[in-house]
């Protein structure tokens, strides 16, 4: 996976329904070998109202998302970082996507007689949110040039205390069912079926020399 195509994974799920961004990645990345989310697990949308049914009654988050948890029954773990690299980029595309449906929703409402959003501390928290993810963005384009994986485990937990505070800006709605809660969820099943994976396969990776900035 070039920069190219991570940034491409990064904005499919920032502008899209999650069912839609995996709708079109398995069209862009439909060859299993291509590693993108294909091992043991794999993340698919939904397809019609029987099927939605039936993962409804395994996992209802992901259900209320139109998609849905797949065994393929082929758990492998090899030397290739692609699952990796995908993984950031739709946690971080996920994220971006919580923070722009917070902001929607925050701008409709209002507090002490003036929109939330232009309360010096609701502007301070989305303004350090999206900066750092833009950091974490850039770093990861920029890694992925440079073919630099190591220590991936620090970057995931980052994307996950961002995400935690991101969800939190949407107070009880995000709670409601397909809301940002429901994208968190979704984040942290990226993570913990790819972003962990990719992490064990990164330990067979050929030694990379170090690189000083």
């Amino acid at each position: 996976m070039c920069e190219a195509e991570f940034t491409r994974l990064y904005f499919l799920f920032r502008d899209h329904e999650p069912a839609e961004a995996f709708r079109q990645m398995r069209q862009k990345w439909a060859n299993p070998a291509s590693g993108v989310f294909c091992g043991g697990y794999q993340i698919l949308a939904a397809e019609g109202e029987t099927c939605a049914e039936q993962h409804a009654e395994s996992d209802r988050i992901l259900a209320s998302l139109g998609i849905a948890l797949q065994h393929t029954g082929t758990e492998t773990i090899t030397d290739d970082p692609i699952p990796l690299m995908a993984s950031f980029a739709a946690r971080l595309g996920l994220l971006s996507q919580i923070l722009a449906m917070s902001w929607k929703h925050l701008s409709a409402r209002k507090s002490f007689g003036i929109k939330t959003t232009r309360h010096q501390l609701v502007k301070a928290d989305f303004a350090d949110l999206s900066n750092q993810t833009d950091l974490l963005l850039l770093q990861w384009q920029m890694r992925i040039t440079a073919q630099d994986y190591a220590d991936p485990e620090a970057d995931h937990w980052q994307i996950t205390e961002l995400t935690n505070r991101a969800e939190k800006l949407m107070g009880g709605h995000g709670y409601l069912s397909g809301s940002t809660h429901s994208l968190s969820y979704l984040s942290m099943m990226i993570y913990s079926l790819y972003g962990k994976v990719a992490d064990a396969a990164i330990t067979v990776l050929p030694a990379r020399q170090e690189r000083r900035v």
